[in-house]
């Protein structure tokens, strides 16, 4: 324990005074495409008619490399808006989601010890009661959703219910007006209120199932959707053949880093699975 703490130190000390060289040119994050001014007037047209004509607002929980906006702008460069961060009741971050490598790529690469090494393992996450995730919420149009699903084409995208969403040190009594909240973190909050208002269960500390929405609530709900990405079948965890890679981590604690020194720690300290062992199913 005493081990994890001081490496845990180490790694934000290095991040907090010095870019770490990347390990691995796979995950090498170049600087996005530029995003020229007609591309941010198309993705606005999108949007303002997706709100017009009453079209989902889809967001996306990024709890990994999408952390990072650097990665998620490889795959989407119309991404303008800036990620919000939040934590996920009843999720639990995990490194669970292998990558093999591709065709003859790293056929024969074995590690200092001779291990063959087959791919990679990259982070997933698992619906378990009682943990949570930190992570941040990316809205997406309907064509920047399709990008996503096709990069994390190695999982499932599901849908959050609204109400395990909270804010960063969130405090519903203190800020039950919603004034200047993000707006998905506003709808959770009514949610959650409407349902402590039917005297369902704690919501705020077991998951539930409901069927008793308010259609107007119910609009609410059709028109906004929260979706993560949990690794197909559960995933299976990190060992030799399948390491964790130093440059993959580097690029999650950079995300992490922009957004806070708290926020990287949290990362550190609540992911499961950093060694193999813990991760056997």
């Amino acid at each position: 324990m005493k081990f994890l703490i001081l490496l845990t130190i180490a790694i934000v000390l290095i991040y907090c005074n010095k870019q770490s060289p990347v390990a691995s040119a796979s995950f090498v994050i170049t600087n996005p495409p530029v995003v020229s001014d007609k591309i941010r007037i198309q993705r606005a047209e999108r949007m303002k008619a997706g709100l017009k004509n009453s079209i989902t607002r889809h967001y996306i929980f990024g709890y990994g490399s999408l952390v990072c906006s650097k990665s998620r702008k490889i795959t989407a460069p119309t991404l303008t808006e800036p990620a919000q961060p939040v934590v996920v009741n009843h999720l639990r971050r995990t490194w669970t989601a292998r990558v093999p490598h591709s065709d003859d790529k790293g056929k024969n690469v074995k590690d200092e010890l001779g291990h063959v090494i087959h791919g990679q393992t990259a982070m997933g996450i698992e619906i378990s009661e009682g943990h949570n995730c930190t992570g941040v919420l990316i809205e997406v149009d309907p064509q920047e959703l399709a990008m996503f699903d096709e990069r994390e084409k190695g999982y499932d995208r599901v849908e959050i219910d609204l109400h395990q969403i909270f804010g960063l040190d969130d405090d519903d009594q203190s800020t039950s007006d919603g004034k200047n909240r993000h707006h998905v973190l506003e709808q959770a909050l009514r949610r959650r209120k409407s349902m402590q208002s039917l005297n369902m269960e704690d919501v705020t500390t077991k998951p539930c199932n409901y069927d008793d929405t308010s259609n107007s609530e119910q609009d609410v709900l059709d028109d906004l959707k929260v979706w993560a990405y949990i690794p197909k079948d559960g995933g299976t965890g990190a060992d030799h053949n399948y390491p964790i890679m130093q440059s993959y981590v580097d690029v999650i604690l950079r995300g992490c880093l922009s957004i806070s020194k708290d926020f990287a720690l949290k990362f550190l300290e609540s992911t499961h699975g950093w060694w193999h062992d813990q991760t056997i199913h």
